[in-house]
C-alpha cells in the first residue's frame, strides 16, 4: 500500500513540476519576437535600418484628398490619427512598410488602407544620406489615443528584428482624454512639420 502511494505522490509531484514549466516556459512568439528599441516624440530612435523621429500628431474627424480628378472624402465612426514623422535610413538603403497606432488597451490600429490612392502612404523606401518627412493615417477609436504608441518596423511582423516604439505623449487631448479633432483635414497639403 505504501509503494503504491509512494508512486502515486511521485506522479503527482512530477505532473505538478511539468505543469509549472509549460507555464512559466515563454512562447515561441515571445522568443522570437521583436527587439523593441523605445523613445518618445520629438527624439531620434534608432532601429537596426533606420532611424524615426515623430513630430507631431494631429487628429480629424474628416480626411480629405484629390484623386481620379475628384475630391476623395473618407469619414470614420471614430477619429483620423494623422502622425509627422521623419525618417533616415541607417546605412544602407532600407524601406519602413509596417506602422500601427498602439492604444492603451492593447488594441493595435494599422496605417488605413481606406487611403490607397492618395499620395504618400506606406512602405517608404529609404536612402542613407536623404532623409524625409513622412505622414502615417490611422483609424482609431477616440478613448484610444492618450497613453498611446507608435510602432514602426522595416516589415509585417518582425522576427528577431527590431521594432520601433515610439511613446505618443505630446499629442492633443481633452481632460476627459477625447482627441482635439479639427472637422477635415486634406491629405494634399504640403505642410510637414
Amino acid at each position: 500500500m505504501s509503494a503504491r502511494l509512494g508512486s502515486l505522490l511521485l506522479i503527482l509531484a512530477s505532473a505538478l513540476a511539468l505543469y509549472g514549466m509549460q507555464r512559466s516556459t515563454p512562447r515561441y512568439m515571445d522568443l522570437t519576437g521583436p527587439i523593441v528599441e523605445r523613445g518618445v516624440m520629438g527624439v531620434a530612435v534608432d532601429t537596426r535600418l533606420f532611424q524615426a523621429t515623430v513630430e507631431r500628431v494631429q487628429f480629424a474627424r474628416q480626411l480629405a484628398y484629390r484623386r481620379l480628378g475628384a475630391e476623395q472624402v473618407r469619414d470614420t465612426g471614430g477619429v483620423w490619427a494623422i502622425v509627422w514623422l521623419r525618417l533616415a535610413a541607417a546605412d544602407t538603403s532600407a524601406t519602413m512598410a509596417e506602422a500601427a497606432w498602439l492604444g492603451p488597451d492593447g488594441l493595435a490600429y494599422r496605417h488605413t488602407d481606406r487611403l490607397s490612392l492618395a499620395r504618400g502612404v506606406p512602405p517608404y523606401a529609404l536612402d542613407p544620406g536623404l532623409p524625409r518627412s513622412v505622414r502615417l493615417v490611422f483609424e482609431i477609436r477616440p478613448d484610444q489615443a492618450r497613453g498611446a504608441a507608435l510602432l514602426l518596423s522595416s516589415r509585417y511582423g518582425p522576427r528577431l528584428d527590431s521594432q520601433a516604439r515610439i511613446a505618443l505623449d505630446d499629442v492633443p487631448v481633452d481632460a476627459d482624454g477625447r482627441p482635439q479633432a479639427i472637422a477635415r483635414y486634406d491629405l494634399d497639403q504640403e505642410s510637414p512639420p
